[in-house]
């Protein structure tokens, strides 16, 4: 893009920021041309006005999976998994995990890019996903990258949108008491009693439909996501959470890892506290494998690879 394009692009993302409004500001980094309509299970998207794609939401794969899922983060302890040892189980890759699973020659089930920048910094992690033939599960602002970058690509079908709970495309944002209104009452939602004043960030979403809790990291996305698709035991590898000191399982020093100790206290904690919450209320398991991960096994409990794939084991052979 010539100096004068990049100049007027910012120029028209300044006045669309004006026209949106502190209350739209979750849409500020959405391109000036993109835009979306909303009906029950699918959106339209727009750009320069013009239809380009229907998208379906996340919800109409609500309850439609069953069994043992295996979350895949890019943390460095990443690394030393071998992906194949969990090849015929589904899977959700989150982030630049794709690498992994391209290196390693294998598809996951699902993927969930929800970053803006992952879609503006690595943008062959986007590619990749999509050409895995994966479910994508991408936030709003990776639809508006992907609409401007290559919009042949949201014809593949296989890219589904996630929305967070508290900031939906062309939903006004709500305040701390509109949303402490809204949730305290809704036996899909559930918050933190102490830490009511981060409700539009921290909270356990058990619908889809009504969206999800960021929680400042992908993984608390991923999490509601496997509950919402209806697993039954869900393992999380490869999510450190800084807990090791190192960036990710690759070598990317243009694109260093999120400070996740800064975030870690309260939205990472409190997420996965609501987390365990409803595993233990629901029964589903819920395991982090990362054995030196920063969060603690008394908020998530912990075991080994090799204790993961016995307990599935036997699981699988007590049902025969």
């Amino acid at each position: 893009m010539s100096l004068i394009g990049k100049l007027s692009k910012k120029w028209r993302a300044g006045l669309r920021r004006l026209r949106l409004g502190q209350q739209f500001k979750h849409q500020y980094n959405c391109h000036p041309d993109f835009d979306l309509i909303r009906d029950d299970t699918h959106c339209t998207l727009l750009w320069q006005q013009q239809p380009l794609a229907r998208i379906p939401f996340s919800h109409i794969l609500s309850k439609s999976m069953q069994g043992p899922c295996w979350i895949v983060a890019s943390g460095p302890s990443l690394a030393e998994v071998d992906l194949h040892k969990i090849a015929t189980y589904p899977t959700i890759s989150l982030n630049c995990a794709i690498k992994k699973f391209v290196d390693s020659g294998l598809t996951p089930t699902h993927t969930i890019i929800v970053d803006h920048r992952v879609f503006e910094r690595q943008w062959e992690c986007v590619t990749a996903a999509i050409h895995s033939g994966a479910n994508c599960f991408f936030s709003f602002e990776g639809l508006s990258i992907i609409a401007e970058r290559a919009p042949e690509l949201l014809q593949q079908g296989n890219i589904y949108l996630i929305e967070s709970a508290t900031r939906k495309y062309g939903i006004a944002r709500w305040s701390i008491k509109q949303c402490l209104q809204q949730f305290q009452q809704d036996p899909d939602i559930a918050l933190a009693e102490d830490l009511l004043p981060y409700c539009r960030a921290i909270g356990f979403s058990h619908n889809l439909q009504k969206g999800v809790f960021a929680g400042k990291t992908v993984a608390t996305w991923a999490v509601q996501l496997a509950f919402g698709l209806g697993y039954r035991a869900i393992y999380i590898v490869g999510m450190d959470l800084g807990g090791t000191g190192k960036a990710h399982f690759y070598a990317d020093k243009n694109n260093p890892a999120p400070d996740f100790l800064r975030y870690y206290e309260p939205h990472i904690r409190g997420c996965f506290e609501l987390a365990r919450q409803a595993s233990e209320k629901t029964g589903v398991k819920l395991y982090n494998l990362s054995l030196n991960s920063a969060l603690p096994a008394a908020i998530i409990p912990k075991i080994a690879f090799t204790e993961a794939l016995q307990q599935i084991n036997e699981e699988t052979s007590s049902l025969k």
